[in-house]
């Protein structure tokens, strides 16, 4: 169903090299950096902003970080998940592991990562701007080597189609590892019923899949809601998170209030199946570029 969307995932890992406080989830720093390190790269016109830059169209920065033009909508074409979570202190040869996913088109520009993840040691990250080294980067997938000590293996480097294949199941339980943010008319829900869950998720594989890949997804949307209706929450714990990130282009902190937590939803899930695994990988929700929206899935058949 998804074989035409392509995805490469690298995993970085980092190891500090001084001393300070970090956020204790670090998407959006993460994000940052990588964002500051390929705009110094490739912008032509840094006092111009993407939305009003002439060749927005061909740059590397605005197209994986700006999202400008897409008939589709907003939506970016990678996202973060940061396999170190809940450490504020660091101290030198502390460990920071996480892994950038490169959807569609983005697979192209894998290379320009790469690179910005060797320059991010450039960078002090947060606030106390603490160095880090790059150890090592690989392909979690195949476990191959893409660079380690200055050697770089860029054939290693090969995205592969998203094969999501429908399983039988009557009971899953969907668990939420990194803050989720699903909005219904605007609103932040505070609890996700398995509709707003399979809603969420086909208008952002919609999207992915028209601004990134040569073909669009046509779902009946109303037959499928009128199923996703029938699947019930039979189990569920949610709690809210106060999160919030720095956003250059507002010049301040930008509040991105969440939930985290699960839910067991029982019924006929066996259409939804693909759905479901595909989201795992490219996440669901607002702000899924800086990794919000993780889960994994566990089922009973």
């Amino acid at each position: 169903m998804f074989e035409h969307i392509e995805t490469l995932t690298l995993r970085a890992i980092f190891s500090a090299k001084g001393t300070g406080p970090l956020p204790p989830y670090l998407g959006s720093t993460l994000r940052g950096l990588l964002g500051h390190c390929i705009r110094d790269f490739v912008c032509s016109y840094p006092t111009v902003k993407c939305h009003q830059c002439h060749i927005s169209h061909d740059c590397a920065y605005a197209q994986n970080f700006a999202s400008p033009g897409n008939e589709a909508g907003a939506v970016n074409p990678f996202v973060i998940h940061s396999l170190t979570r809940d450490k504020v202190q660091w101290n030198p040869a502390d460990e920071c592991q996480f892994e950038i996913t490169l959807i569609g088109e983005a697979s192209r520009h894998v290379g320009l990562f790469v690179d910005a993840l060797k320059e991010m040691e450039r960078k002090g990250w947060g606030s106390a701007r603490i160095p880090f080294q790059l150890e090592q980067i690989v392909d979690p997938l195949s476990q191959t080597l893409i660079w380690n000590s200055g050697k770089v293996w860029m054939r290693n480097c090969k995205p592969r189609p998203l094969v999501c294949d429908q399983r039988r199941a009557n009971s899953v339980v969907i668990r939420f590892d990194s803050p989720v943010r699903i909005l219904v008319s605007r609103n932040l829900q505070r609890r996700i019923g398995f509709v707003d869950l399979i809603q969420s998720l086909s208008r952002r594989i919609t999207l992915l899949s028209h601004a990134y890949t040569d073909q669009r997804l046509d779902w009946d949307e109303e037959s499928m809601l009128g199923a996703a209706s029938q699947v019930q929450t039979t189990a569920e714990s949610w709690r809210a998170i106060d999160f919030e990130r720095y956003s250059m282009t507002r010049g301040g902190k930008l509040a991105l209030p969440a939930i985290t937590g699960w839910a067991r939803y029982e019924g006929d899930l066996t259409p939804f199946t693909p759905l479901l695994e595909a989201g795992e990988k490219l996440h669901v929700g607002k702000n899924a570029t800086i990794g919000f929206g993780h889960y994994r899935v566990s089922y009973d058949y």
